[in-house]
Parts: C-alpha cells; sequence; structure tokens
C-alpha cells in the first residue's frame, strides 16, 4: 500500500469543504468532541477539526479505515494487498504514514487543497455531516460516524 493514508483518507472527501481564509479552529482531543456547528464554523475549520479528531482517536481510527477500505477494496488492490501481508501489516504501515499525514502542516496543506476543490452547492450538507461526527463523544462513536464519511465518494 505505496499510496500516502492522507490519500486513503481525504481524496473520497475532495468536494466536501468550502475554501474559507480561518483557521483558527481549536484543536479537537480523542474524548471531548468539538462540537462545530455547520452554519457558524468555516470549511476550513471544520476541516482541520475532522482531520485532528481523527488523529486524536489514531488507534481506533486508522484501524476501522484500514478494514472499511480493505472490504471495499479502496483503493484497488487493498484487499488483495491485506491477503498478502496480513491486516496487521496494512494496519501497520497505515500508521506510519498517518505519523506523516496527521501532522499539522500536513493536515493544513491538504484541507487548503479540499477547500479549493469544493462544489458549492454541497458545502452546507457535507459541513453538516462533519459536525455530527465531530459532535460524537469518545472515539468509538465518532470513528463509527467518520469512516463511512470518509469513504464517502464526494462529488463537487
Amino acid at each position: 500500500m505505496k499510496a500516502t493514508l492522507a490519500l486513503l483518507t481525504l481524496l473520497p472527501l475532495t468536494g466536501c469543504f468550502g475554501s474559507d481564509a480561518n483557521v483558527d479552529a481549536p484543536p479537537a482531543t480523542a474524548e471531548q468532541p468539538l462540537v462545530a456547528p455547520a452554519a457558524t464554523t468555516t470549511t476550513d475549520q471544520i476541516c482541520r477539526s475532522l482531520m485532528q479528531r481523527q488523529r486524536a482517536c489514531t488507534d481506533d481510527f486508522i484501524p476501522a479505515l484500514v478494514d472499511a477500505r480493505v472490504r471495499i477494496d479502496n483503493p484497488p488492490g487493498v484487499a488483495d494487498r491485506e491477503r498478502s501481508i496480513g491486516r496487521d501489516a496494512l494496519v501497520k504501515e497505515a500508521l506510519t504514514e498517518w505519523a506523516n499525514d496527521s501532522q499539522d502542516a500536513a493536515i493544513e496543506s491538504v484541507c487548503d487543497e479540499i477547500a479549493q476543490s469544493v462544489s458549492p452547492t454541497r458545502d452546507a450538507e457535507l459541513r453538516d455531516a462533519v459536525s455530527q461526527c465531530l459532535a460524537q463523544t469518545g472515539c468509538e462513536a465518532f470513528v463509527a460516524c467518520a469512516v463511512p464519511l470518509n469513504l464517502a465518494r464526494w462529488k463537487p
């Protein structure tokens, strides 16, 4: 699995955040959700909050995301890769990539890129969905919400 975890995690979200300049979102924590009302939070803030929360919940998020990706074989070939090297090795690879991709600078870059590609017609709906995930208490509930969001095929 050579594609970076940022691609695994975030490219399906392309088009789900609009462009806003305000980037002063407070960091999320694993157990203390950032409740971000979609109507008052910029799309850039909510993107960063989602990624920070995913980072705070790494131990639950990455294995769940890898399992979901294997189940739907997305990106193509990841299911074969899992059969070849095993789940634990695939999760370990993903965690190694995530250690870099979840750094603040990487989050900023990805959210900026996503913000440039959003469809204004989808902005409010998708910010609402992210806000619902961010409102979940604890990593288990957050991950159950965030993984399907990451798997969705967002279209600009």
